[in-house]
């Protein structure tokens, strides 16, 4: 009972403070959201959790396969194509 009467008495003086005004250009329905410890903060998407990537527009599988992937794809070569990671060159067929 005393807790219902202490949020009774909360709401009623909420009541009596009156509304407080959003400052120019702040969005009245996010206000407070980016106040911390009374100074406003730029808010931003974090993307990518990993601080070292650049583009934060690369999604995590192709950033996997960039790291991964990339060593054992197969470059052009003289007599062929050359994986650069195990140095097997691999003859087109006749």
């Amino acid at each position: 009972m005393k807790l219902a009467k202490s949020l009774l008495e909360l709401l009623k003086k909420k009541d009596k403070m009156g509304t407080q005004e959003t400052p120019a250009g702040m969005c009245p329905n996010c206000w407070g959201t980016q106040e911390y410890s009374g100074k406003f903060y730029e808010a931003y998407k974090n993307y990518d959790a990993d601080v070292k990537t650049h583009n934060p527009n690369i999604g995590w599988v192709q950033d996997y396969a960039n790291k991964h992937l990339a060593g054992i794809a197969l470059h052009p070569h003289v007599e062929g194509q050359v994986c650069e990671h195990c140095k097997v060159v691999y003859k087109p067929e006749k």
